[in-house]
């Protein structure tokens, strides 16, 4: 589809109708169609604009307005967890909004607001969530409210450690 003719070209063929040119020698200046040319006039003489008033926008209404839109971006930006799954962020929009609707539905809002899909760098995360003060606390109270005895130690040699941390998170477009 071509793009559409801008503003101030569909006021010129206005104005040059008003200056006495024909539809033909408008058509011929203006490097258009004499069809283009009468819809214009057209419009213009109907509605007293260049633009038909009542001309909707092709496609189905978002679900999600601009505030709903503001608010899941608070989220991203308000949580220190980037890696929700989409089904936690649906429940969260449904709690700030009153909206329910699909994990697809939700992708494609967070997709039209820049929001993308990225792979999180798991280093970082462990580093950025320990905190060496907590650390010592715990060790220091372990050391002087338990013996050795009470202690008990597991074998965690089949766990996963992958399972506990998402590969993937959601961001703004040109950011980590």
């Amino acid at each position: 589809m071509p793009p559409a003719f801008s503003t101030d070209l569909k006021w010129r063929i206005v104005y040059l109708y008003y200056d006495g040119f024909s539809t033909k020698k408008i058509a011929q200046i203006l490097y258009m169609s004499k069809y283009t040319v009468k819809k214009v006039l057209r419009i213009y003489r109907k509605w007293g604009c260049i633009i038909d008033p009542w001309l909707k926008k092709a496609g189905r209404r978002k679900t999600f307005n601009g505030e709903d839109m503001k608010a899941s971006l608070s989220i991203n930006k308000r949580t220190f967890s980037v890696d929700w799954y989409l089904d936690e962020l649906v429940s969260e929009m449904d709690v700030l909004t009153g909206k329910k609707v699909s994990v697809p539905t939700l992708w494609r809002s967070l997709r039209f607001c820049g929001i993308t899909r990225k792979k999180v760098n798991i280093l970082h995360k462990n580093a950025k969530e320990r905190n060496e003060i907590l650390r010592g606390a715990f060790i220091a109270n372990m050391g002087i409210n338990y013996t050795p005895d009470q202690l008990v130690f597991l074998d965690e040699s089949a766990k996963d450690e992958r399972s506990l941390s998402r590969g993937y998170g959601y961001s703004l477009i040109n950011t980590r």
